[in-house]
């Protein structure tokens, strides 16, 4: 008997597919469809749930529309990991339905890609050793 091969981890935004995004948008249409369900059709809670239905609808769909682009901006890429959190987090509270796969769906991503991460490191030095000079020390290695 052979084990199955580990899904693919995502690292970076940079690695997001459009199949990625309509899993995600698929899978929480279908746990808020259950849970509306659940609520009706009156009441606050139906049109919070509406709500969130738009939300991630449009998430999605402003995801869609970035990862077409062949080389996006710094406030595209910015964009697309921002988005993607938005979809992660609103999903990870169904985390215990069935079909939620962590590994690969709900990865967070904190940058774009490599080059992302090493200017947001250089980024966060720069700014640690202003810090340590602006009090009258000299920063250690």
């Amino acid at each position: 008997m052979t084990s199955p091969q580990p899904e693919r981890t995502l690292t970076y935004a940079a690695e997001l597919t459009r199949e990625d995004v309509r899993a995600v948008e698929t899978f929480l249409n279908t746990q808020l469809g259950r849970v509306h369900e659940e609520v009706g059709e009156t009441g606050e809670t139906s049109f919070a749930m509406r709500s969130l239905f738009i939300l991630v609808s449009d998430s999605a769909g402003f995801l869609h529309t970035l990862l077409r682009l062949e080389r996006p901006e710094r406030w595209q890429r910015a964009a697309i990991v921002r988005e993607w959190q938005r979809l992660r987090s609103t999903a990870h509270p169904f985390n215990h339905c069935e079909g939620f796969d962590h590994d690969r769906w709900w990865k967070q991503v904190r940058h774009y890609d490599v080059s992302d991460e090493r200017a947001e490191q250089e980024r966060i030095l720069r700014y640690a050793g202003d810090a340590v000079l602006d009090e009258g020390r000299w920063p250690t290695a």
